[in-house]
């Protein structure tokens, strides 16, 4: 691959991410910003990148790109498209049945799923609505969680009961007891959880209940429930807390302290000639030494010193087995 062939990928890993994030949330990105973004010489350059991924993303068979990054009064856009054909119109039973399975996420508050509850309700013919409105009522779509803890958990979050429970966590043979206040129960990816404050470490863990070994409600009642919205638990991808995260400074350079900038927000700080140094939480290993690498020489771990010197020690292995 030459130089110049490199560069434009690089631009275009840096700027994909960027502006499907924006077209998510309905609003493109500024070309003069997007210069920016990537480090690109002039908007001239990046016009060539964008004309380049239609190259680069059509799919023959299909005769349509699998990626459409295009440029629409002065802002990028991104459309990820996925040839599943025109699907049928719903009959009256089958959107009350959509709207039902719906219901308990748009009552936890998820902006998107109450937007789609909107556009479906504004689907269906304006006199035939009420009746869809009562089928969808009467319809009960949830899955119930599986026994034998969730009958006493859902009593102990309804009662807002301090709960002792005895969990097993993935790494660990031995059984743990955790005091919790529990708050919901959720199904995710086929898997249920209770979402719970833990009151020994004062922060709001997620526990599998096919790792729950005992309950034991106390006495205790607690006031409201602590913790982040619980619109969270509704979202595609969950990140789940295995105890061994760390706080680990990273500082980036150059155009990744640019997007390091945008990304952590309030963790990042600028520092005397055009450095970002960001706090972030995660834990240290080869999902760390492969972001930081993907940076290109942009990006390196600030602290803490064992951290720094165990990526290090880690990259020095990579380095001597390809050589």
């Amino acid at each position: 691959m030459s130089d110049a062939s490199f560069q434009r990928l690089r631009r275009l890993l840096l700027l994909l991410p960027v502006v499907a994030r924006a077209s998510r949330a309905g609003r493109g990105v500024p070309l003069a910003r997007a210069v920016e973004l990537t480090g690109a010489r002039d908007e001239a350059t990046l016009r060539a990148d964008v004309a380049a991924v239609a190259d680069l993303w059509t799919e023959p068979a299909g005769g349509g790109d699998a990626i459409d990054l295009y440029l629409e009064d002065g802002e990028l856009w991104i459309t990820y498209e996925l040839q599943f054909g025109t699907p049928p119109a719903f009959s009256l039973v089958e959107g009350a049945l959509l709207l039902a399975a719906l219901r308990p996420f748009e009552e936890g508050g998820d902006r998107a799923v109450s937007a789609v509850a909107r556009k479906l309700r504004r689907a269906i013919p304006e006199v035939l609505r009420p009746v869809a409105e009562r089928l969808a009522a009467g319809l009960d779509v949830t899955e119930r969680p599986p026994e034998p803890w969730a009958g006493a958990l859902e009593a102990a979050i309804a009662q807002r009961l301090e709960t002792t429970i005895a969990y097993r966590s993935v790494a660990d043979a031995e059984v743990a007891r955790r005091v919790v206040e529990p708050r919901i129960l959720f199904p995710h990816d086929g898997v249920w959880y209770l979402a719970a404050w833990n009151v020994a470490k004062e922060s709001e863990h997620l526990y599998r209940l096919d790792r729950i070994v005992g309950v034991e409600p106390g006495t205790r009642i607690f006031p409201e429930h602590r913790g982040p919205p619980v619109s969270r638990y509704v979202r595609r991808n969950l990140f789940f807390e295995s105890g061994a995260e760390r706080e680990v400074r990273l500082r980036f350079r150059g155009t990744s302290a640019r997007l390091a900038r945008d990304r952590f927000g309030d963790r990042a700080r600028e520092e005397p000639g055009g450095a970002v140094l960001a706090t972030v939480r995660l834990t240290p290993g080869d999902f760390l030494l492969g972001y930081v690498l993907g940076h290109g020489g942009e990006a390196e771990v600030d602290g803490p010193p064992d951290v720094a010197a165990a990526l290090r020690a880690r990259a020095a292995r990579l380095l001597d087995l390809y050589r």
